[in-house]
């Protein structure tokens, strides 16, 4: 390899003799033209960016080690042999200590030239060679670099060598960190890659500055950008790549941070997000914001009520009863198999009191296995939640078709449930598909009371509780309980309970 050399000297003789004294060609080495004095041998560094400069210590304008710090200053790397007389020799120690690689004395001998050349020669090569290895695998270097900062893997020492050395200027003052995965469930084109299909992702992306894979997942780091605006950006291409391979991926991006430093903290947040795929199933780039958003008291639905809506079969109920307990789960940040097995502990409970009560063979624990076995096997929350509800409406079904007995204790719960409102017999048969008159002979024969009677019994219970238990005035009870008319109330109250609201509130709270 043919590399740059430059001698500066103010002495012409000392210049023309170091070329001559030795073969500069025969040693590798093509030369510059030569530096007079400080100032243009420092134009000539600038200019001619030599790959080995011997510089005299005392020269006019500037003096050799002034030259030397300068060059470096504006980011000279070139390699340096320092020209010195016996009277300058602290000057030489001085100039090795800035990192010169060696000083010849006056008069300048060709063994000791040859062998410094040589041996910087030799230097040079392993550099080039080094800069050239680095240069072919510089994307490879990156990725690596990227994951070791991303993973807080190393030194930061460390680090910083390498950014400078692969060439991966980190100084903005805003990153983040996305998480992404094939999306569950989907068939693609089965001849493209993971690879092929994150190139696609990522192209002409300027916010992303690089990406690297491990695991079965792959990871993107972006700059200047902030995570709600890059995920308007990945959203686009995703649904862009989901049409063009058949299928996209499943992306989580973490929380911005003001420094490559900081990078892991928004990685750990977005593997944390991507975790909640199974929950956010209907998202396909996850962001803080989805958690942020969730309303933290969300409460789940009690084992007994949805007996209750089994029983009395509203299926609109059921729905909703579902549906909070996604709310649920997505609140909590409830795990895939987590969710699965409460899921089956709650209905294997309400198998053991529904058959208990209506003795079917179709509610039965064998009677579920096939049910459950389909819950188990649901690949997102969706699959997962459109499977539950079904199992409680098949349920449902079969205690409506029990028998009598079945259908009134459905309507009395119902009856429970809706005491507040306005219900009529003709309304409820309608609900339950059967013949006003008929239904209310089948409600007389199974609970030994009228509808009506039946009705204001419920009321008039739930009545004498929020009279014990809370301040509300008497007509605001009327109310609640179903009565419009606080008058009509009163004489239901006090021929169920023989005294008055008023009577009966002012006795209890003596007690």
């Amino acid at each position: 390899m043919e590399f740059t050399g430059m001698i500066i000297d103010d002495e012409r003789n000392v210049r023309e003799g170091i070329c001559d004294l030795i073969d500069w060609n025969a040693e590798g080495y093509r030369l510059a033209p030569t530096g007079k004095d400080g100032r243009e041998g420092l134009a000539g560094i600038l200019k001619y960016k030599p790959d080995l400069v011997l510089i005299d210590i005392k020269m006019p304008g500037l003096s050799g080690l002034e030259v030397i710090q300068e060059a470096k200053n504006q980011g000279f790397s070139g390699h340096f042999l320092i020209l010195t007389g016996y009277s300058e020799f602290e000057y030489a120690k001085a100039a090795i200590s800035m990192g010169v690689e060696g000083y010849l004395l006056k008069p300048i001998e060709e063994e000791e030239l040859l062998q410094y050349v040589r041996q910087i020669h030799k230097k040079l090569e392993e550099e080039a060679c080094l800069e050239s290895f680095h240069s072919q695998n510089e994307g490879k270097a990156r990725k690596e670099l990227l994951r070791r900062i991303v993973l807080n893997e190393d030194s930061l020492d460390n680090i910083r060598r390498d950014m400078v050395l692969y060439r991966l200027p980190l100084e903005e003052e805003s990153y983040c960190v996305a998480v992404c995965r094939e999306s569950d469930g989907e068939n693609g084109k089965e001849n493209v890659t993971f690879q092929e299909k994150l190139d696609a992702l990522v192209e002409r992306d300027q916010a992303c500055i690089g990406t690297f894979s491990m695991m079965g997942v792959a990871v993107l780091v972006a700059q200047s950008v902030t995570y709600s605006d890059w995920k308007s950006q990945l959203e686009k291409r995703n649904r862009r790549l989901a049409r063009k391979y058949g299928s996209g991926f499943k992306i989580a991006i973490g929380n911005n941070v003001r420094s490559w430093q900081e990078m892991s903290c928004s990685y750990e947040s977005a593997s944390y997000l991507l975790e909640q795929t199974f929950i956010f199933d209907q998202e396909d780039v996850l962001t803080i914001d989805l958690i942020c958003g969730l309303e933290r008291n969300q409460d789940s639905v009690s084992e007994e009520y949805l007996e209750m809506l089994i029983e009395v079969g509203e299926a609109e109920e059921i729905q909703k009863a579902v549906e909070m307990f996604g709310d649920y789960c997505a609140c909590h940040l409830l795990k895939r198999t987590e969710i699965k097995i409460r899921l089956i502990q709650e209905l294997m409970h309400l198998q053991v009191r529904l058959e208990k009560k209506y003795h079917s063979a179709a509610l039965s624990n064998k009677a579920l296995q096939t049910p459950i076995r389909q819950l188990m096997e649901a690949e997102n929350m969706k699959e997962l939640l459109a499977c539950y509800e079904q199992i409680l409406i098949d349920l449902s079904r079969e205690i409506g078709t029990g028998g009598a007995g079945n259908i009134i204790r459905r309507v009395y719960h119902y009856m429970e449930k809706n005491y507040a409102k306005d219900l009529k017999l003709e309304m409820i048969a309608r609900n339950f598909n059967y013949n006003s008159a008929y239904l209310g002979k089948l409600f007389r024969k199974e609970m030994g009371e009228s509808f009506n009677n039946s009705l204001d019994i419920i009321r008039i219970t739930n009545a004498q509780r929020l009279l014990r238990e809370t301040n509300l005035k008497v007509y605001q009870i009327s109310e609640q309980v179903g009565y419009s008319s606080i008058d009509y109330f009163d004489i239901k109250f006090k021929k169920y309970v023989g005294k008055s609201p008023k009577e009966y509130r002012k006795e209890e709270s003596r007690d």
